[in-house]
Protein backbone atom coordinates (compact mmCIF):
# COMPACT_ATOMS: atom_id res chain seq x y z
CA UNK A 1 0.00 0.00 0.00
CA UNK A 2 2.99 2.23 0.87
CA UNK A 3 4.53 1.33 -2.45
CA UNK A 4 1.57 1.93 -4.06
CA UNK A 5 0.47 5.51 -3.15
CA UNK A 6 1.54 8.28 -4.89
CA UNK A 7 1.34 10.33 -1.70
CA UNK A 8 4.38 10.06 1.16
CA UNK A 9 3.13 8.20 4.03
CA UNK A 10 4.85 9.03 7.55
CA UNK A 11 4.29 7.49 11.28
CA UNK A 12 5.56 9.32 14.15
CA UNK A 13 5.99 6.87 17.55
CA UNK A 14 5.51 9.12 20.62
CA UNK A 15 7.24 6.50 22.43
CA UNK A 16 10.33 6.35 20.50
CA UNK A 17 10.53 9.52 19.14
CA UNK A 18 11.11 8.38 15.84
CA UNK A 19 9.09 8.75 12.50
CA UNK A 20 9.06 6.79 9.38
CA UNK A 21 9.44 7.93 6.11
CA UNK A 22 8.73 6.69 3.20
CA UNK A 23 10.50 6.25 0.08
CA UNK A 24 7.92 8.49 -1.37
CA UNK A 25 8.17 11.38 1.43
CA UNK A 26 11.37 11.49 0.67
CA UNK A 27 11.35 11.49 -3.04
CA UNK A 28 8.46 14.25 -3.13
CA UNK A 29 11.60 16.63 -1.46
CA UNK A 30 14.21 15.04 -3.71
CA UNK A 31 15.87 12.60 -1.40
CA UNK A 32 16.67 8.80 -1.45
CA UNK A 33 15.65 6.39 0.48
CA UNK A 34 19.25 6.37 2.37
CA UNK A 35 19.52 10.20 2.91
CA UNK A 36 17.08 11.22 5.06
CA UNK A 37 17.30 9.19 8.97
CA UNK A 38 13.96 8.41 11.41
CA UNK A 39 14.25 11.42 13.39
CA UNK A 40 11.01 14.33 14.25
CA UNK A 41 13.83 16.80 13.09
CA UNK A 42 14.51 15.38 9.02
CA UNK A 43 10.74 17.00 8.76
CA UNK A 44 10.40 20.26 11.16
CA UNK A 45 13.77 21.56 9.83
CA UNK A 46 13.16 21.73 6.36
CA UNK A 47 9.94 23.46 7.35
CA UNK A 48 9.45 27.19 6.42
CA UNK A 49 10.18 29.61 9.28
CA UNK A 50 7.11 30.86 8.28
CA UNK A 51 4.51 28.30 8.30
CA UNK A 52 6.61 26.08 11.13
CA UNK A 53 4.34 27.64 14.13
CA UNK A 54 1.20 26.89 12.45
CA UNK A 55 2.29 23.53 11.89
CA UNK A 56 3.07 22.62 15.26
CA UNK A 57 -0.33 24.58 16.76
CA UNK A 58 -2.46 22.27 14.27
CA UNK A 59 -0.73 19.51 15.39
CA UNK A 60 -1.00 20.14 19.27
CA UNK A 61 -4.78 21.10 18.77
CA UNK A 62 -5.41 18.17 17.23
CA UNK A 63 -3.62 15.65 19.72
CA UNK A 64 -5.33 18.12 22.30
CA UNK A 65 -8.36 17.19 21.03
CA UNK A 66 -9.34 20.50 20.05
CA UNK A 67 -9.41 19.81 16.11
CA UNK A 68 -11.25 16.58 14.86
CA UNK A 69 -8.12 15.67 12.47
CA UNK A 70 -5.01 17.03 11.93
CA UNK A 71 -4.26 18.78 8.72
CA UNK A 72 -1.89 21.71 7.48
CA UNK A 73 -0.29 23.19 4.63
CA UNK A 74 3.19 24.07 4.48
CA UNK A 75 6.15 24.97 2.82
CA UNK A 76 8.62 22.57 2.68
CA UNK A 77 12.85 22.95 1.52
CA UNK A 78 13.14 20.71 -1.68
CA UNK A 79 16.74 19.42 -1.61
CA UNK A 80 17.30 21.58 -4.92
CA UNK A 81 16.39 24.46 -2.61
CA UNK A 82 12.92 25.73 -3.84
CA UNK A 83 10.25 25.40 -1.85
CA UNK A 84 7.14 23.13 -2.46
CA UNK A 85 4.06 23.22 -0.97
CA UNK A 86 2.77 19.97 1.15
CA UNK A 87 -0.49 19.12 2.29
CA UNK A 88 -0.06 16.96 5.72
CA UNK A 89 -2.57 14.80 7.07
CA UNK A 90 -2.76 12.35 9.90
CA UNK A 91 -4.60 10.52 12.57
CA UNK A 92 -3.51 9.46 16.12
CA UNK A 93 -3.59 6.13 17.60
CA UNK A 94 -4.52 5.74 21.04
CA UNK A 95 -3.82 3.46 24.10
CA UNK A 96 -6.06 2.26 26.37
CA UNK A 97 -5.87 5.11 28.73
CA UNK A 98 -6.50 7.30 25.87
CA UNK A 99 -3.59 8.67 25.24
CA UNK A 100 -1.98 8.45 22.21
CA UNK A 101 1.22 6.84 21.13
CA UNK A 102 1.42 7.40 17.03
CA UNK A 103 0.46 9.90 14.89
CA UNK A 104 0.28 8.62 11.31
CA UNK A 105 -0.66 10.38 8.03
CA UNK A 106 -0.16 11.54 4.27
CA UNK A 107 2.37 14.29 2.83
CA UNK A 108 1.03 15.47 -0.56
CA UNK A 109 2.75 17.72 -3.05
CA UNK A 110 0.06 20.41 -3.52
CA UNK A 111 3.02 22.96 -5.15
CA UNK A 112 0.87 22.85 -8.55
CA UNK A 113 -2.04 24.11 -7.36
CA UNK A 114 -1.13 26.36 -4.80
CA UNK A 115 0.37 28.53 -7.63
CA UNK A 116 -2.89 28.15 -9.82
CA UNK A 117 -4.62 29.74 -7.16
CA UNK A 118 -2.21 32.54 -6.39
CA UNK A 119 -2.33 33.17 -10.42
CA UNK A 120 -6.53 33.25 -10.13
CA UNK A 121 -6.04 35.23 -7.05
CA UNK A 122 -3.53 38.01 -8.81
CA UNK A 123 -5.52 37.85 -11.82
CA UNK A 124 -8.27 38.90 -10.03
CA UNK A 125 -6.94 42.43 -8.34
CA UNK A 126 -4.10 43.08 -11.19
CA UNK A 127 -4.20 44.13 -14.93
CA UNK A 128 -2.71 41.69 -17.23
CA UNK A 129 -0.81 43.80 -19.71
CA UNK A 130 0.70 46.08 -17.04
CA UNK A 131 0.43 43.89 -14.11
CA UNK A 132 -1.13 46.91 -11.98
CA UNK A 133 -3.71 46.74 -9.45
CA UNK A 134 -7.38 46.55 -11.53
CA UNK A 135 -10.30 48.42 -10.73
CA UNK A 136 -11.55 46.05 -7.77
CA UNK A 137 -8.38 46.18 -5.60
CA UNK A 138 -8.23 49.99 -6.13
CA UNK A 139 -11.83 50.50 -5.17
CA UNK A 140 -11.01 48.01 -2.01
CA UNK A 141 -8.01 50.53 -0.88
CA UNK A 142 -9.57 53.26 -2.26
CA UNK A 143 -12.78 52.37 0.79
CA UNK A 144 -10.32 51.68 3.35
CA UNK A 145 -8.90 55.34 2.83
CA UNK A 146 -12.57 56.67 3.49
CA UNK A 147 -12.96 54.90 6.42
CA UNK A 148 -9.68 55.90 7.60
CA UNK A 149 -10.76 59.57 6.83
CA UNK A 150 -13.76 58.82 8.99
CA UNK A 151 -11.87 57.71 11.98
CA UNK A 152 -9.46 60.49 11.67
CA UNK A 153 -10.41 64.24 11.00
CA UNK A 154 -6.55 65.07 9.99
CA UNK A 155 -6.02 62.09 8.02
CA UNK A 156 -5.86 63.29 4.09
CA UNK A 157 -6.08 61.93 0.84
CA UNK A 158 -6.71 62.45 -3.39
CA UNK A 159 -7.63 60.69 -6.23
CA UNK A 160 -6.61 61.15 -9.85
CA UNK A 161 -7.74 59.86 -13.04
CA UNK A 162 -5.81 59.85 -15.76
CA UNK A 163 -7.00 59.53 -19.55
CA UNK A 164 -4.14 59.80 -22.35
CA UNK A 165 -5.32 62.13 -24.94
CA UNK A 166 -5.70 60.94 -28.50
CA UNK A 167 -4.38 57.26 -27.60
CA UNK A 168 -6.58 55.96 -30.34
CA UNK A 169 -4.44 56.98 -32.90
CA UNK A 170 -1.65 55.72 -31.31
CA UNK A 171 -3.34 52.63 -32.13
CA UNK A 172 -4.45 53.69 -35.42
CA UNK A 173 -1.07 54.69 -36.44
CA UNK A 174 1.24 52.30 -35.05
CA UNK A 175 -0.86 49.22 -34.17
CA UNK A 176 -2.10 47.93 -31.07
CA UNK A 177 1.18 45.95 -29.84
CA UNK A 178 2.90 49.26 -29.97
CA UNK A 179 0.11 50.86 -28.36
CA UNK A 180 0.30 48.21 -25.39
CA UNK A 181 3.47 48.39 -25.03
CA UNK A 182 3.40 52.10 -24.81
CA UNK A 183 0.76 51.72 -21.81
CA UNK A 184 3.54 49.07 -20.48
CA UNK A 185 5.64 51.92 -20.04
CA UNK A 186 3.60 54.89 -19.15
CA UNK A 187 1.82 53.03 -16.33
CA UNK A 188 5.76 51.94 -15.23
CA UNK A 189 6.66 56.15 -15.45
CA UNK A 190 3.73 56.78 -12.86
CA UNK A 191 4.52 54.11 -10.70
CA UNK A 192 8.67 54.92 -10.43
CA UNK A 193 7.57 58.30 -8.40
CA UNK A 194 4.40 56.74 -6.36
CA UNK A 195 5.26 55.61 -2.65
CA UNK A 196 4.69 52.53 -1.28
CA UNK A 197 2.14 53.22 0.40
CA UNK A 198 0.25 55.16 -2.40
CA UNK A 199 -1.01 52.65 -5.37
CA UNK A 200 -2.15 53.16 -8.93
CA UNK A 201 -4.43 51.10 -10.88
CA UNK A 202 -5.53 50.42 -14.53
CA UNK A 203 -8.69 50.74 -15.36
CA UNK A 204 -8.89 49.44 -18.89
CA UNK A 205 -8.24 51.03 -22.40
CA UNK A 206 -5.73 54.28 -21.56
CA UNK A 207 -7.55 55.03 -18.19
CA UNK A 208 -5.45 55.19 -15.50
CA UNK A 209 -5.77 56.10 -11.42
CA UNK A 210 -3.92 56.95 -8.50
CA UNK A 211 -4.91 56.67 -5.18
CA UNK A 212 -2.58 59.84 -3.35
CA UNK A 213 -2.44 58.56 0.75
CA UNK A 214 -1.45 60.82 3.58
CA UNK A 215 -1.62 64.13 2.30
CA UNK A 216 -0.83 67.49 3.76
CA UNK A 217 -2.77 69.76 1.16
CA UNK A 218 -3.37 70.08 -2.27
CA UNK A 219 0.14 71.47 -3.15
CA UNK A 220 1.42 67.72 -2.32
CA UNK A 221 -1.39 66.47 -5.42
CA UNK A 222 -0.73 69.28 -7.61
CA UNK A 223 3.10 68.45 -8.06
CA UNK A 224 2.29 64.78 -9.03
CA UNK A 225 0.01 66.66 -11.70
CA UNK A 226 2.74 68.77 -12.65
CA UNK A 227 5.61 66.25 -12.43
CA UNK A 228 3.52 64.19 -15.00
CA UNK A 229 3.12 66.73 -17.59
CA UNK A 230 6.94 67.51 -17.50
CA UNK A 231 8.03 64.11 -18.05
CA UNK A 232 5.73 63.97 -20.66
CA UNK A 233 7.25 65.94 -22.38
CA UNK A 234 9.72 63.26 -23.09
CA UNK A 235 9.16 60.76 -26.28
CA UNK A 236 8.05 57.19 -25.09
CA UNK A 237 10.62 55.36 -27.46
CA UNK A 238 8.25 52.26 -28.36
CA UNK A 239 10.53 49.92 -30.76
CA UNK A 240 11.83 52.47 -33.65
CA UNK A 241 9.17 54.90 -32.53
CA UNK A 242 9.26 57.97 -31.03
CA UNK A 243 5.64 58.36 -29.48
CA UNK A 244 4.51 61.65 -27.77
CA UNK A 245 1.67 61.91 -25.76
CA UNK A 246 -0.30 63.97 -23.52
CA UNK A 247 -2.84 63.10 -20.48
CA UNK A 248 -6.04 65.09 -18.85
CA UNK A 249 -6.22 64.73 -15.12
CA UNK A 250 -9.02 65.03 -13.35
CA UNK A 251 -8.31 65.67 -9.12
CA UNK A 252 -10.37 65.00 -6.16
CA UNK A 253 -9.29 65.92 -2.62
CA UNK A 254 -11.20 63.94 0.26
CA UNK A 255 -11.55 66.80 2.07
CA UNK A 256 -15.12 67.67 0.64
CA UNK A 257 -16.28 63.82 2.33
CA UNK A 258 -17.33 60.79 0.95
CA UNK A 259 -18.89 57.94 1.92
CA UNK A 260 -18.70 55.43 -0.88
CA UNK A 261 -15.25 55.09 -3.36
CA UNK A 262 -17.78 54.72 -5.96
CA UNK A 263 -18.60 58.46 -5.40
CA UNK A 264 -15.13 59.57 -5.41
CA UNK A 265 -13.92 57.76 -8.82
CA UNK A 266 -17.35 59.11 -10.63
CA UNK A 267 -16.48 63.09 -9.48
CA UNK A 268 -12.50 62.27 -10.54
CA UNK A 269 -13.99 60.87 -13.78
CA UNK A 270 -16.09 64.27 -13.99
CA UNK A 271 -12.65 66.48 -13.57
CA UNK A 272 -11.11 64.51 -16.15
CA UNK A 273 -13.70 64.82 -18.78
CA UNK A 274 -13.38 68.60 -17.71
CA UNK A 275 -10.17 68.79 -18.18
CA UNK A 276 -10.54 67.24 -21.80
CA UNK A 277 -13.08 69.90 -22.56
CA UNK A 278 -11.08 72.73 -21.81
CA UNK A 279 -8.15 72.03 -24.18
CA UNK A 280 -6.55 68.53 -22.80
CA UNK A 281 -3.00 67.77 -21.29
CA UNK A 282 -4.11 69.36 -18.43
CA UNK A 283 -5.55 68.93 -14.92
CA UNK A 284 -8.71 70.03 -13.31
CA UNK A 285 -9.31 70.01 -9.52
CA UNK A 286 -13.12 69.05 -9.05
CA UNK A 287 -15.75 71.08 -7.94
CA UNK A 288 -18.97 70.47 -6.91
CA UNK A 289 -20.40 72.99 -9.67
CA UNK A 290 -19.02 70.23 -12.03
CA UNK A 291 -21.20 67.27 -11.12
CA UNK A 292 -24.01 69.84 -11.45
CA UNK A 293 -23.13 71.00 -15.21
CA UNK A 294 -23.04 66.96 -15.90
CA UNK A 295 -25.89 66.05 -14.42
CA UNK A 296 -27.81 69.27 -16.59
CA UNK A 297 -26.63 67.68 -19.19
CA UNK A 298 -28.01 64.06 -19.05
CA UNK A 299 -31.27 65.71 -18.04
CA UNK A 300 -30.95 67.99 -21.35
CA UNK A 301 -29.82 65.02 -23.10
CA UNK A 302 -32.93 62.96 -22.00
CA UNK A 303 -34.96 65.20 -22.73
CA UNK A 304 -34.30 66.05 -26.51
CA UNK A 305 -34.49 61.79 -26.44
CA UNK A 306 -37.95 61.67 -25.36
CA UNK A 307 -38.72 65.10 -27.25
CA UNK A 308 -38.27 63.34 -30.83
CA UNK A 309 -39.85 60.30 -29.60
CA UNK A 310 -43.22 62.04 -28.34
CA UNK A 311 -43.59 64.40 -31.52
CA UNK A 312 -42.73 67.72 -29.29
CA UNK A 313 -39.85 69.56 -31.15
CA UNK A 314 -41.30 71.93 -33.70
CA UNK A 315 -39.61 73.50 -36.35
CA UNK A 316 -39.35 76.80 -37.86
CA UNK A 317 -38.20 78.00 -41.06
CA UNK A 318 -37.73 82.20 -41.12
CA UNK A 319 -36.45 83.22 -44.76
CA UNK A 320 -34.16 86.33 -44.23
CA UNK A 321 -33.98 87.93 -47.88
CA UNK A 322 -31.82 91.04 -49.34
CA UNK A 323 -34.36 94.08 -49.85
CA UNK A 324 -32.12 95.10 -52.49
CA UNK A 325 -32.23 92.36 -54.50
CA UNK A 326 -35.67 90.49 -53.50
Amino acid sequence: AVRGANDGIWDWDFKTETIYYSPRWKSILGYAEDEIKDQPNEWFSRVHPEDLEGLKLDISAYLGGITTHFENEHRMLHKDGTNRWILSRGISVVNDDGVATRLAGSQTDITDRKYAEQKLLHNAFYDKLTNLPNRALFLDHLQLAVERAKRKPDYKFAVLFLDIDRFKEVNDSYGHMVGDKLLIEFGQMIASRMRSTDTIARFGGDEFVILIDDIIDESNVTQIAEWIDSELANPFLVKEYEIFVTVSIGVVLSDIGYERAEDILRDADIAMYDAKGNGRAKYEMFKPEMRVRVVERLEIENDLRRAIENNELRVYYQVIGSLNTH
